[in-house]
């Protein structure tokens, strides 16, 4: 059995605050492998092999890193997802992949961390109940990281533009098709996915929610992975067992 250690439930509908966390539990449900989650608090920092949010518990194992999670778990269960890729599909899926994953994420961080409703205070699984010191420390690391980075630096007007130029390319490559490389799920959807869910869903101000929800087909896009693949169980509460 495939544990999926995450952060708790939270944002209401939000089955996780991580995109990361949500990338694999849909590429666990799009390759129909059989799983369970466990959510942790703050405490994952001493447990996670990376120290850091996802990883897994598997015959022993623990991996971490959501590319490295979806190669073991190719290789532990088949790849009823990619096998059939082309080459030029598998070259496509990984600049999106890289686009979504090493530019928009840090767009969202941005957002998050300077919004004035401030999502993260509170946050079930991640700092609820923390004293306001703590939640100012992490406020205050995680704004640093984006100005080292250069994203924390930018104006709203260039943030704006950022993000739109991204949110356009996916719905210009997703077109009318069902998913991003055609008529049937990869493992690249679970990362397009995962950060157009939250992106739509966000419970804050955000630019690239506005640029989202302009492009009807990325609306749809999302709506139908959710339908087909969250459906039953949209948060993973029938699949929780107790954090021991």
């Amino acid at each position: 059995m495939v544990i999926l250690n995450r952060f708790g439930p939270a944002w209401g509908s939000f089955g996780c605050v991580s995109q990361f966390v949500l990338k694999i539990e849909t590429y666990l449900r799009m390759a129909n492998i059989e799983f369970q989650t466990k959510s942790l608090g703050l405490e994952f920092a001493e447990t996670a092999p990376k120290g850091k949010l996802p990883y897994i518990d598997h015959d022993g194992h623990k991996i971490a890193d959501s590319s490295f999670i979806i190669e073991y778990l190719k290789r532990n269960f088949g790849d009823p997802l990619d096998s059939n890729l082309s080459l030029q599909d598998k070259a496509k899926g990984h600049a999106v992949q890289r686009m979504v994953e090493d530019h928009i994420w840090w767009l969202m961080a941005q957002e998050r961390w300077w919004a004035p409703e401030n999502p993260y205070w509170d946050t079930p699984g991640l700092l609820q109940g923390a004293e306001q010191a703590t939640y100012d420390e992490f406020q205050t690391e995680n704004q640093r990281k984006c100005i080292e980075h250069g994203v924390g630096a930018f104006t709203p007007d260039e943030l704006r533009a950022r993000g739109k130029a991204d949110i356009d390319a996916i719905a210009a490559l997703l077109g009318d098709q069902t998913y991003l490389l055609g008529q049937q799920p990869s493992s690249f959807d679970t990362s397009v996915y995962a950060f157009l869910w939250q992106i739509l869903n966000a419970p804050y101000a955000s630019a690239l929610k506005d640029s989202a929800s302009d492009h009807s087909n990325l609306v749809a896009y999302t709506k139908h992975i959710e339908h087909q693949f969250f459906a039953d169980d949209p948060m993973s509460l029938a699949r929780q067992i107790p954090n021991t």
